[in-house]
């Protein structure tokens, strides 16, 4: 009997392909770039072992095409059999965002704009009405991972607090977030147009979240340094485009960065520890920057003490050590 892997490609004609391995992100997902009479593809092998492994799937082709009716750049699908984890997707290359940054910042500032727009334009578009849409303590529970990891006792008031941030900075209808929306995910396509040009990874965990939640992610990006001056340009247009007043977008951009960050502190320490990836302990200095840069906005006077606490119990997490 041919396995399905075979079915798929011998169907779309890439069963003779040459292979090659692909780099992997922080999930289980295994990729192989394909190879055949020069043209590129890429296979993406999934978990399928649980029911979460199967609804990540699932919403990974949901997600893709509903960016594509957006007229956004997700990966097109040549084939697949999602039923076996199997899908061959288009091949956007390997010109990242984060490629860009150290190799051609010149077009890694436009690539950065460009994503940023990318932002606006999902802000602006209707959510489907599968999305989900956590509420407002729901949204400072993301953090939960990461207080998970303290003492008992430990974690304090910060939820309680990031919750009350949210509601008086980041008010508002949701908006489409794909949430890992960063320089590592994110590729330059030159020949495209607008939006377009940004090829997008990586989306099968969005959810409806508060107005800037992507750019947040985008300009306080803990694997690497976003020029200041950028960063701060983003934000400008952040806040022309939604004509909010520049502080208030500050504000807005400083609470979800201080949520983001604070959850990945979590995510990066369980990936270097119960994970088996200790290269991601590497990012958990600049993590750290990032939540003391955003609590130390004026509007996040009241939670300072208590992400100063958080802050010394997770000092040790750097150097390696158990928690």
């Amino acid at each position: 009997m041919t396995d399905p892997l075979t079915a798929v490609l011998a169907k779309a004609g890439w069963a003779e392909a040459t292979r090659a391995p692909l780099a992997g992100d922080a999930s289980s997902r295994r990729y192989l770039r394909l190879s055949r009479m020069g043209r590129t593809a890429i296979l993406m092998q999934a978990p399928i072992a649980t029911q979460a492994d199967r609804d990540s799937l699932a919403a990974f082709v949901r997600v893709g095409s509903h960016l594509a009716g957006l007229g956004l750049s997700a990966p097109a699908m040549i084939a697949a059999d999602p039923g076996a984890g199997v899908l061959l997707l288009e091949d956007f290359g390997d010109a990242t965002l984060a490629r860009l940054l150290p190799d051609d910042p010149a077009t890694a500032r436009i690539a950065y704009q460009q994503a940023c727009d990318v932002t606006l334009h999902l802000a602006m578009a209707p959510l489907p009405d599968w999305i989900a849409r956590p509420d407002i303590a729901a949204q400072a529970a993301m953090i939960a991972l990461t207080l998970d990891f303290l003492p008992p006792g430990e974690s304090g008031d910060l939820e309680p607090l990031l919750a009350r941030a949210l509601a008086t900075h980041a008010d508002g209808a949701p908006v489409l977030s794909l949430r890992d929306y960063h320089a590592d995910n994110l590729i330059w396509l030159p020949h495209r147009h607008g939006t377009a040009r940004i090829g997008i990874l990586d989306f099968q965990d969005a959810v409806a979240l508060p107005l800037g939640y992507d750019l947040a992610s985008l300009v306080d990006d803990p694997r690497r340094d976003v020029p200041a001056l950028w960063r701060a340009a983003l934000i400008g247009r952040f806040a022309a485009a939604h004509d909010l007043p520049r502080d208030h977008a500050e504000a807005r951009i400083a609470t979800l960065s201080l949520l983001r960050n604070l959850r990945i502190l979590g995510v990066f320490h369980r990936l270097a520890t119960a994970g088996g990836k200790p290269q991601y302990r590497q990012f958990l200095p600049r993590t750290g920057a990032l939540i003391d840069r955003a609590v130390a906005h004026p509007a996040l006077c009241a939670l300072r003490p208590a992400v100063a606490r958080l802050r010394a119990l997770t000092a040790s997490w750097a150097g390696g050590a158990a928690a």
